[in-house]
């Protein structure tokens, strides 16, 4: 009974932990600082109450909090503001006279600790950033992966969905990519990938959500952009590509099926399967073309 109580215990605590970590990484940055500043005057006043010594590792608090979820500057500022306040709580205590080197020894210790805290979590926090990129992002081109993709096209689905907006998906696969690889080598091939993807980001709005989702298929998500808007862009997109390919004597040529939707469909499932389809139908048509076709 009592494991199970124990257990129980834990299971609350860390789903209360999960919940307030997500909703203090979706705070505001002026929210953030004001906690900070609150924790630092609520331990100060503790600290006051208690005793400096037991309470001051509870400094540690605020300067986490902003280490984390701020920054590793801000960090800094309120590692020096902790250590500020702790040294006026010894001097209000009489814990030693400040004739004496001791507490200004002692701060010094207080604030090189809580600046090594405050580095470590910052290191820590931008490792986890790069960790959450490369598992968000293709290795090779730079650009968003299906997990990504996926995620993001959920969230304009939702606008479209809400204001009635057109887009479009525009599925392009590479023509001959296979001879790349086979005659020039997979590092060819993959500087070829990272060309591709590059031209494509410099040919789209900022807006577009650009993605590789197979070895050679590209995938572009189009918000807002009805039949004739978003033909120009394709034809625009393949344009360039070609220009590319020529101006680098690379045999490859693309083989683009666009889909543009009135309506939201039910999934990005849904839109992958039919632009997939689409693309099944021309690579059976030939390669090199461009085939658009509306989704009502």
């Amino acid at each position: 009974m009592i494991k199970e109580e124990v257990v129980l215990t834990n299971k609350v605590f860390k789903e209360f932990v999960v919940y307030l970590f997500k909703y203090l990484e979706n705070s505001s940055k002026s929210f953030l600082i004001g906690l900070g500043i609150v924790l630092v005057v609520l331990i100060g006043f503790i600290d006051y109450l208690v005793s400096p010594d037991i309470a001051s590792i509870f400094f540690l608090i605020p300067v986490a909090l902003a280490s984390w979820f701020v920054s590793e500057k801000f960090g800094v500022i309120i590692s020096i503001i902790c250590t500020v306040v702790w040294f006026l709580i010894n001097y209000l205590q009489g814990e030693a006279p400040l004739t004496n080197y001791l507490p200004y020894w002692n701060a010094c210790i207080r604030l090189a600790f809580y600046l090594t805290i405050n580095y470590l979590i910052g290191e820590l926090h931008h490792a986890r950033q790069r960790e959450s990129k490369l598992a968000r992002t293709d290795e090779i081109t730079g650009v968003a992966n299906r997990k990504l993709f996926i995620e993001l096209a959920n969230m304009e689905l939702k606008k479209s969905r809400r204001y009635g907006h057109p887009f479009t998906i525009t599925y392009i696969d590479l023509d001959n990519f296979k001879n790349i690889n086979d005659y020039g080598g997979y590092k060819v091939g993959d500087h070829v990938l990272q060309v591709i993807a590059q031209t494509i980001k410099n040919t789209v709005r900022e807006t577009d959500i650009v993605a590789r989702i197979g070895g050679d298929e590209f995938i572009i998500f189009l918000p807002g952009l009805a039949y004739e808007p978003a033909q120009i862009v394709i034809h625009r997109v393949r344009d360039f590509l070609l220009e590319t390919m020529d101006k680098n004597l690379w045999p490859v040529t693309f083989s683009i099926g666009a889909i543009t939707y009135i309506n939201c469909p039910e999934s990005v499932d849904e839109i992958i399967e039919k632009s997939d389809y689409l693309m099944y139908c021309i690579k059976n048509k030939g390669k090199n073309i461009i085939e658009h076709i509306t989704e009502i």
